[in-house]
């Protein structure tokens, strides 16, 4: 086995008010993975954008199976797999002593930052091992559009920003979260589609719609531009 693997403890700030691990930390988590296996092969932030290349975020499914508690120990895992045309697919998971307590894949696209195109697999060299997919595949939203009602908005903070001044993926379910029942619940299934880029200071409409248990998202910008598509599933903790 060739996944990349890294150790760490639940850092107290990143749980929520039921003291368990926030699922845009568990993102995050899985994601440093994911960078620190790039860095290692000398594909840094700072090289890919030497190379006018920057890895964005088009679509992720995340499950977690049980909840991390602050100070537990963690192991992220993550890995490259067989991806073709324009869509480079990573396996991750959350470890505990062993345990796998959530698994996710991620669809990523290489961009060209000079000229906006994207670049296909085939013409880059991720020279990393590539092992099989782990069965999580992001789902198609099909959102119920009868039932999608303006819940309220969310203006993108200093906060909510990474170095390029865009809302980072990993913050989207803390938006998300501001709109649903959580008390005494967690996410146990989130699927986003990103779509469009939200700046700074970007003042979003946030839709939602519930059926059947499953609550689905859409953040529209002030553009009319659809930013984000989400599906989430809650469960008691």
């Amino acid at each position: 086995m060739n996944d990349y693997r890294i150790n760490g403890f639940v850092d107290i700030h990143d749980v929520d008010y039921n003291g368990i691990l926030r699922t845009s930390s568990a993102l995050k988590y899985m994601q440093n993975a994911a960078q620190e296996q790039l860095n290692s092969r000398g594909l840094s932030y700072d090289e890919l954008k030497r190379q006018n290349r920057a890895f964005i975020l088009s679509k992720v499914k995340l499950e977690i199976y049980k909840p991390l508690y602050a100070y537990q120990p963690y192991t992220a895992t993550t890995y490259p797999c067989e991806s073709r045309g324009y869509s480079f697919l990573r396996c991750h998971s959350l470890e505990r002593d062993g345990e796998v307590i959530a698994r996710a894949a991620s669809v990523w696209a290489l961009i060209d930052t000079e000229n906006r195109a994207l670049v296909r697999v085939n013409d880059f060299e991720l020279n990393l091992p590539l092992l099989p997919h782990n069965n999580v595949v992001p789902d198609l939203i099909r959102a119920p559009i009868d039932k999608l009602v303006s819940v309220g908005s969310f203006s993108v903070r200093y906060c909510d920003t990474d170095q390029n001044r865009h809302m980072n993926n990993t913050r989207y379910p803390d938006m998300y979260s501001e709109f649903l029942p959580l008390e005494n619940r967690m996410i146990r299934s989130l699927t986003i589609h990103y779509t469009n880029e939200a700046p700074i200071g970007e003042n979003m409409r946030v839709l939602r719609a519930e059926n059947d248990g499953v609550y689905y998202f859409r953040s529209i910008r002030a553009d009319g531009k659809i930013n984000t598509e989400a599906k989430l599933e809650l469960v008691e903790i």
